[in-house]
């Protein structure tokens, strides 16, 4: 997350999404302190995987006119974003990590899937681990009405400078460096046709809104 009270915008960091490389880039104009879930006090609330709506109302505790200022994030196609954090996930958690060391195994992707949710406790874990938490949100249910503008993932190149023109900010003159990314996947192998036709159903909002896909799926009928 990053507040820059002078630009008037805030930055939100939808996990899985490119956020880490979109507040590298925002880091210098951040005028307010963002802390670790655990660390926020009543004098430092925001942290970094605050929700816009968790935001809105911190803003008007704080008396700031949060919808007078820009309020950016950026989202991603839920097929591969579900891939992305599923794999997160099986390199932190010390459970998942626990099983494996055992001979135990960890939960398949499927099974993982069908436990999440697009909303609510969304992809679970402990209190703080918002990321986790709301890296399963569909982007309908992270943005609501409190953003004014979504960036896609997939085209940040070509709808990045024209924000940061109009923030006053300078474009990049190199491509952007990619913080936290992992190896690139073939999606389509992640996928049933079941488990696909239910991230359809889930982000059927997302898809349609954004002009998301269905993988294709070797083998599928």
């Amino acid at each position: 997350m990053i507040i820059c009270h002078s630009r008037r915008f805030i930055f939100f960091s939808n996990p899985k999404t490119g956020s880490e490389t979109m507040r590298a880039l925002l880091a210098p104009y951040a005028e307010e302190p963002v802390v670790a879930y655990r660390a926020r006090t009543r004098e430092r609330p925001f942290y970094p995987h605050m929700s816009p709506v968790e935001a809105e109302w911190t803003f008007d505790a704080l008396g700031l006119a949060f919808r007078s200022y820009r309020r950016i994030t950026c989202v991603r196609d839920p097929f591969t974003r579900l891939v992305s954090l599923y794999r997160m996930i099986a390199d932190v958690d010390g459970l998942w990590r626990l099983r494996r060391r055992a001979g135990l195994g960890q939960p398949d992707f499927e099974t993982w899937l069908r436990s999440t949710r697009p909303n609510g406790r969304g992809g679970g874990g402990r209190a703080h681990q918002r990321w986790r938490r709301y890296g399963t949100w569909s982007a309908q249910h992270w943005c609501g009405d409190r953003i004014s503008d979504t960036l896609r993932l997939e085209t940040l190149a070509h709808d990045l400078p024209p924000l940061l023109d109009a923030l006053d900010i300078a474009a990049p003159t190199a491509a952007l460096p990619q913080h936290n990314a992992r190896d690139p996947v073939d999606v389509s192998q992640w996928y049933s046709p079941s488990t696909s036709a239910l991230v359809a159903r889930r982000y059927a909002w997302d898809i349609a809104h954004f002009g998301y896909a269905r993988p294709n799926l070797l083998g599928a009928a």
